[in-house]
């Protein structure tokens, strides 16, 4: 017996190229909202390290445009989480939601990153899943559509998750000076104005001094 690959009898015939097949438009659709999503989400994270470390949108995004993938800009986040005195429980919090949110993360990369081809024979969409994270995988998955919006879904609420989970950390906090980021165009004002009205805490809002 060896670890050498196997392969079908009778050899399915894909599509490689890139073409213009109807079959491929709701892929497009679904991946352009799927990609959309999860720019907002990514976002949502960069707006929060700003504000942590009270800068304004321009000299924050030289730091944040550097942080490729979830993992640093969670790093980093972690990181302003100790500097600003955030509770224990609430860190706790933090890195439950932040290793659930690198598992949608690598579901993510697979639907963006992975070749989409065309099965001439049943006319369906495949990805060609090619992997070697210690074990060896490359091989036609069939698309899922359904998937990808549970996907959509799945980030969208990691975001509201994540957006209550800072609200509570703005509100138990002790305050820090964040003049330089308020003064910004271009943050997210509409999560700023509803500071404290959410049910992870009962304690009322506090309003940090700029």
């Amino acid at each position: 017996m060896t670890n050498e690959p196997t392969f079908d009898a009778e050899p399915v015939s894909y599509h490689f190229s890139p073409d213009e097949s109807p079959e491929f438009e709701p892929l497009y659709s679904a991946l352009g909202k799927l990609s959309r999503y999860w720019a907002g989400f990514e976002y949502i994270l960069n707006d929060s390290i700003w504000e942590l470390a009270n800068v304004e949108r321009f000299a924050g995004t030289c730091m944040t445009a550097q942080l490729i993938g979830l993992g640093p800009r969670f790093r980093c986040l972690a990181s302003l989480f100790e500097l600003r005195g955030v509770s224990q429980k609430l860190i706790k919090a933090f890195n439950s939601l932040s290793s659930e949110a690198e598992g949608v993360a690598g579901q993510r990369n697979r639907f963006i990153h992975d070749m989409i081809v065309l099965n001439s024979q049943d006319r369906k969409l495949y990805r060609v899943e090619t992997t070697a994270d210690r074990k060896l995988r490359h091989d036609f998955m069939l698309v899922d559509l359904a998937a990808v919006e549970k996907l959509v879904t799945s980030i969208g609420d990691l975001a509201d998750r994540f957006d209550l989970l800072f609200d509570v950390v703005m509100a138990e906090t002790p305050p820090w000076p964040r003049a330089q980021y308020e003064e910004s165009d271009g943050i997210r004002r509409e999560r700023n104005q509803r500071r404290g009205l959410n049910s992870l805490s009962s304690k009322p809002e506090k309003h940090p001094e700029a």
